[in-house]
């Protein structure tokens, strides 16, 4: 515990650096904690405050830009990838999206006190095709916030935080090994949350060639979009394909209750929003309902027509 007293002593600006940037892009890192150890081994003084949490909003910043700009040029496709790396839960997605439809820009100083939300919203910004001044602007603003809240816990609980620091250090290897223990129950409790919420929508689903073989034929299956309005119409969507929301369910059982092939998708990783949907549309009559894998992008990059309003 010493050694890593001393490295925050000595390369304190440059790991705070690094550590925010590095769960901005998504790894699953504690840099809320860290800053607060970190200011509380730090001489208190009004200028080290100020440094620290610039420097922290400054990595924040880099690696808010770099998703932004990922999610400006790869679209939703990034976002499966992003939930993998950073073990946010899949539907963060659709709840990210919502927020900033009904906030708009100024939804980013929210998300970044929301666990995985505020990993995936700097890409979702960037789908969104916000303006990158917009962008900079609240990005920075919610980074300065909660770095700010980080950096005044551990002025506050320096004497805490100090007394929890020697008391682990009087253990020596035991104290460090206890560190690393509780790091990785932190990771296995993000793997744990996002696995269950996966296999609780684990359903049946079928691919594009699937849904291409039913249109073909004599199924004529209803197929019925679950994204977002502003999705549907930014993106486009299967041609024929009915727009569907937590509000319509009941409708959508009722209209389509005796048709044998419902097909449903979504843009979100894992089909997770499609799976959900499925699940309660079953619970309101309607039996034969699949989500499609990969959903409107892997229609899309399959070659099939993709239809804008």
């Amino acid at each position: 515990m010493n050694t890593l007293v001393d490295l925050i002593q000595t390369y304190g600006l440059w790991l705070v650096f690094l550590i925010t940037l590095l769960q901005s892009v998504g790894l699953p890192l504690p840099a809320f904690a860290v800053l607060i150890v970190t200011t509380a081994v730090t001489p208190a003084t009004e200028t080290n405050i100020i440094i620290l949490i610039l420097t922290g909003s400054l990595g924040t910043l880099a690696g808010d830009l770099i998703l932004y700009f990922a999610g400006k040029r790869y679209g939703t496709g990034i976002l499966g990838k992003l939930c993998k790396i950073s073990m946010s839960p899949d539907t963060c997605v659709r709840s990210t999206g919502d927020i900033f439809e009904r906030y708009g820009a100024p939804a980013l100083t929210i998300v970044k006190f929301i666990p995985g939300l505020s990993t995936l919203a700097p890409v979702v910004a960037g789908v969104y095709a916000m303006r990158v001044t917009l962008f900079v602007f609240f990005s920075s603003v919610a980074a300065l916030i909660y770095l700010g809240a980080a950096v005044t816990l551990g002025a506050v609980f320096r004497h805490q935080v100090d007394g929890l620091i020697a008391a682990l250090s009087h253990y020596g290897t035991m104290g460090g090994l206890f560190v690393v223990v509780l790091f990785g129950l932190y990771l296995l409790f993000k793997w744990l949350r996002r696995y269950r919420l996966i296999r609780q929508f684990e359903t049946d689903r079928l691919t594009v060639n699937d849904l291409i073989e039913l249109i073909d034929g004599e199924s004529n299956p209803v197929i019925l979009d679950a994204r977002p309005i502003d999705q549907r119409t930014r993106n486009g969507f299967i041609p024929g394909s009915v727009p569907i929301d937590e509000s319509s369910f009941n409708d959508i059982a009722d209209r389509y209750a005796g048709h044998k092939e419902i097909v449903i998708y979504c843009s979100c990783p894992n089909e997770i929003t499609a799976a959900r949907y499925a699940e309660k549309l079953r619970k309101v009559g309607l039996k034969r309902i699949r989500p499609l894998v990969g959903g409107i992008d892997a229609w899309a990059q399959s070659g099939q027509q993709v239809t804008f309003l």
